[in-house]
């Protein structure tokens, strides 16, 4: 299994050198490999690789849970940077819009890569959709509109824009197959955890958080090993929600570093996050899951 690791940057100011250079035309790089899904106890993994030699990349799609989104992370040589930009410019083309993606630079083996740090999906949120996101208060939840079929169909290529010198297409092809793959490869990984697929596809209501999600990790909960080091980390969990909305389990799904972290996530939650039970068609609550992300940041 291939092992991704990120490294932690500081944020810093610098000037501006007034020279630039000539603008170079994208690195288009073809398919070299199949699309291969990975099934994992704790996510399922879209992979495929790009170019040979020295220009191979490969790009990882990681799905947590049931839905659209997933967490990407493109690596090869030609996705080195500095490291001194944060966010990437990404788009699902030709016709999807550009999307802005915060990302840690880090590496797969021995290559760079980009470890984007929120979930994404192949189209970004209509600009009414994206007012309501970012209007939301931090216990609020808004779901935007599913995509249709024909548009994951319809895509050709990725494109990887700032902060790489030379814009990277890579021609990914149509998505909506693969995609359909990699939701199956979810299916069978919730019912690894115990949780009813079939009546999870017509629930009157999903699990909700009694109170802020926020609120369940704070600043006192950053291991202070790795606060004094200045590591920040990105860590995915589910819980298991029982059907009387009590949390039965917490488990680490993904992480970026030291199992400090994990601890420290798992214990708050179980601590201080409380539910509403998922409820089914009939309005019968049912065990179910609760799936976010922590990110240890430091200023």
């Amino acid at each position: 299994m291939l092992k991704i690791t990120v490294r932690a940057i500081a944020l810093i100011s610098i000037i501006a050198s007034s020279s630039s250079q000539a603008a170079q035309p994208p690195l288009r790089l073809k398919q070299s490999s199949p699309w291969h899904v990975d099934f994992a106890d704790d996510r399922c993994r879209l992979m495929r690789k790009f170019g040979e030699g020295d220009q191979i990349v490969y790009a990882i799609f990681d799905r947590y849970g049931p839905g659209e989104h997933f967490r990407m992370t493109i690596a090869g040589k030609p996705v080195r940077t500095s490291g001194l930009k944060v966010e990437a410019t990404i788009q699902f083309g030709p016709d999807e819009g550009d999307q802005q993606l915060p990302f840690y630079p880090g590496t797969l083996g021995e290559l760079p890569a980009l470890v984007f740090q929120s979930q994404t999906r192949v189209a970004p949120p209509s600009p009414a959709e994206q007012v309501l996101i970012d209007s939301r208060k931090d216990d609020e939840s808004f779901d935007v509109a599913p995509i249709e079929p024909e548009r994951e169909a319809a895509i050709k290529y990725l494109t990887i824009g700032k902060p790489l010198r030379r814009d990277l297409i890579l021609e990914t092809g149509p998505m909506r197959k693969p995609l359909v793959t990699l939701g199956e490869c979810i299916d069978n990984m919730m019912i690894s955890w115990g949780i009813d697929v079939e009546r999870h596809k017509t629930l009157s209501r999903p699990v909700e958080p009694m109170t802020s999600p926020g609120k369940w990790v704070v600043s006192s909960d950053y291991p202070s090993k790795m606060l004094y080091a200045g590591q920040s980390a990105i860590v995915e969990f589910r819980m298991i929600v029982s059907d009387d909305g009590s949390p039965a389990s917490c488990h680490i799904q993904s992480t970026t570093r030291p199992k400090e972290f994990d601890k420290a996530v798992c214990g708050s939650l179980m601590k201080r996050a409380r539910f509403k039970p998922a409820l089914d068609a009939d309005g019968k609550p049912l065990a179910s899951y609760y799936r976010n992300t922590v990110r240890f940041a430091i200023p």
